[in-house]
């Protein structure tokens, strides 16, 4: 199964006038015209704005370099899978276990290389672990053979459309996230708030996987919005085509961030199956 990736991330209005970096990140792993062999592994996530996590724009970018790492290392060689139970065992087992003990390491390995500032110990609440301040949610989907498996803490949006139109959301919802609350990997229980997904493709194949980060959802006009824009998605793909898409992905980021929009940083991971000819 032949993929095309494509990624843009844009800094949100909000963040551009309170003198914020985008905090956001996106990253992948392998040869998404491979995905039928070797794994590909694409990640999205989301650093927390407020100040006591003065570092969460580092922080996200390290949870999807060894989130796309770890999740093509640990899942290859599952292509072959009798059933999604197996799937979802490595990633409750191995894989989720792994990302956040790697990210923790990661952390402490930047932290050795630059310790905070008088500047950022300013923002440090007493008490505060070290991770505090990178502070992140983690959106990651990797692709082994005929299985999709994804795993997801905080908020932010995964959307799945098949060939037949079928509109899904491959994790479950989390019902503690509310208003301005988000889980993340810097808590101590990290691990207990993790949601994962297995997805046979074979059974249901699909032709759009779209991760977001919460500045996309947050921007829609309609609620709920997914079906909307899973329709929206399969049309431009069999009336305007994938390279059409891939041009457009920055502009539609860029709307969502803009004041317009949620004001937020928009970070999106658009993967689209190889299709057949254009509609005429």
């Amino acid at each position: 199964m032949d993929w095309h990736l494509f990624t843009a991330s844009i800094q949100g209005t909000a963040h551009r006038a309170a003198a914020l970096p985008n905090q956001d990140a996106v990253g992948s792993r392998g040869d998404p015209a491979q995905a039928g062999g070797a794994p590909l592994a694409v990640a999205v996530a989301d650093g927390h704005g407020d100040p006591r996590h003065f570092r969460s724009g580092r922080g996200s970018q390290l949870a999807v370099d060894v989130a796309c790492e770890l999740g093509c290392e640990v899942l290859a060689g599952m292509g072959g899978a009798a059933g999604p139970d197996p799937v979802r065992a490595q990633l409750a087992q191995r894989l989720l276990p792994g990302i956040v003990h790697g990210w923790r390491a990661a952390v402490a390995e930047d932290l050795d290389h630059r310790p905070f500032s008088a500047e950022e110990l300013r923002h440090r609440h007493p008490g505060d672990d070290a991770v505090v301040a990178y502070g992140t949610t983690l959106l990651l989907a990797v692709f082994i053979g005929r299985w999709l498996a994804v795993a997801q803490i905080g908020d932010g949006d995964m959307l799945l459309v098949e060939a037949g139109g079928r509109v899904a959301v491959p994790v479950p919802p989390d019902p503690s996230l509310h208003g301005r609350f988000t889980t993340s990997l810097c808590q101590d229980d990290a691990l207990a708030h993790f949601r994962v997904g297995a997805l046979d493709l074979d059974q249901a194949p699909a032709e759009v996987l779209l991760l977001a980060t919460d500045g996309f959802g947050n921007a829609q006009a309609t609620e709920p919005w997914q079906p909307g824009v899973g329709a929206d998605l399969l049309a431009f793909v069999r009336d305007r085509g994938i390279d059409w898409m891939g041009e457009q992905l920055p502009s539609w980021a860029a709307r969502c961030a803009s004041a317009e929009g949620s004001g937020d940083d928009t970070t999106l991971a658009l993967l689209v199956r190889s299709a057949p000819p254009l509609r005429p």
